[in-house]
């Protein structure tokens, strides 16, 4: 028996009793409407059953219906589910249905991207060849992975899913709808490296300071990353990643690395405008700006404390995880033919 005639039994229980409708309602703590609803069909029809064709009819997802919604997104890809379900008179619930069990289509978020040339998408196949077959003799499991990112002591507001429940725009206003930016926040550049089984301490780089391939070299190579590594690898070979940042492809900084370091991909090696393969880039720095960007911080020092916290709290189980994607993204690349994988 469902609820719903479970209240209905309990009802005519009562009123057959002679309790009255108000206290019928104050005794099960159900809506006058409904109680006097219930009375008033017993007494005429003298059952609580409902009637033959009650209820929502089954809604029925036609070859029509799965068409028309296909050359809908064909025409415009960007189009919402809200948007179809309204345009079309349908239940979002049912497009939602159709776009994921009949279409076989997933939503993916917008993200921005330097435009690959052809002459780009064939080196970075080319360069996605020769790093998968690194991978095979597990040099991935030994590479640390290396790269510079921005943060400000705003926080990060994402207007698609950060809301306000409030009953008028002044309420919302008053608890916090709007967030207020200024045109150049404080912020604090730092650097990160991770391996397969551990993570180099966090670096910050002086404000107003840029990263030139004396400064890349000095200040973050030979004062942090070489004693990190001595200290986590022992004697063991292991192998460094950088991006094509000027700093880290200067001859300069190419030369060191050779002469430094027991192995590295070089700046011909590691392919162009590739984010997407740097475990920092397609992982950690996401995690990291969610956790420590949700709130505003008072000021540049307080946001050093929330990213060293967090950055200690990234898990062994979490680095391993993020390395182990790496490969499977080379492969990506390679069957994309060079092209984008997200």
């Amino acid at each position: 028996m469902t609820s719903s005639n479970i209240h209905r039994a309990t009802i005519i229980d009562l009123f057959k009793r002679g309790i009255s409708r108000n206290e019928i309602c104050k005794r099960i703590g159900i809506s006058r409407h409904v109680v006097y609803r219930t009375i008033k069909r017993f007494t005429e029809i003298g059952t609580l059953s409902d009637r033959i064709g009650r209820g929502r009819k089954p809604t029925v997802t036609t070859p029509e219906k799965v068409k028309a919604i296909r050359e809908r997104i064909r025409r415009d890809p960007h189009r919402s589910i809200r948007k179809l379900a309204t345009d079309m008179g349908m239940s979002r619930v049912l497009i939602q249905k159709i776009v994921r069990k009949k279409l076989n289509l997933k939503c993916y978020r917008v993200t921005k991207a330097a435009i690959l040339s052809e002459r780009n998408k064939q080196k970075r196949l080319e360069k996605a060849k020769f790093l998968l077959s690194g991978t095979r003799r597990g040099d991935h499991l030994v590479t640390v992975f290396s790269d510079e990112k921005l943060f400000t002591v705003e926080a990060e507001c994402n207007s698609q899913n950060h809301r306000v429940l409030a009953k008028d725009i002044k309420e919302a206003s008053e608890k916090g709808k709007t967030i207020h930016r200024v045109s150049h926040p404080a912020s604090v550049m730092v650097f990160g490296a991770i391996c397969s089984n551990g993570k180099c301490p966090l670096v910050f780089i002086d404000q107003n300071v840029r990263i030139t391939k004396e400064v890349y070299i000095e200040e973050i190579l030979k004062k942090h990353l070489l004693p990190w590594t001595k200290s986590h690898f022992g004697q063991a070979h292991w192998v460094y990643q950088q991006d094509g940042a000027p700093a880290h492809t200067a001859k300069l900084t190419q030369q060191w690395c050779e002469t430094h370091l027991p192995a590295f991909i070089t700046k011909d090696e590691w392919p162009a405008s590739s984010p997407d393969l740097n475990p920092l880039d397609y992982s950690i720095w996401g995690v990291l700006q969610n956790k420590v960007c949700s709130k505003p911080h008072s000021s540049v020092e307080a946001l050093k404390t929330t990213l060293l916290k967090e950055w200690d709290n990234l898990s062994a189980e979490y680095l391993r995880a993020t390395v182990d994607a790496y490969p499977r993204r080379l492969q990506a690349v390679i069957d994309a033919k060079g092209g984008r994988i997200e």
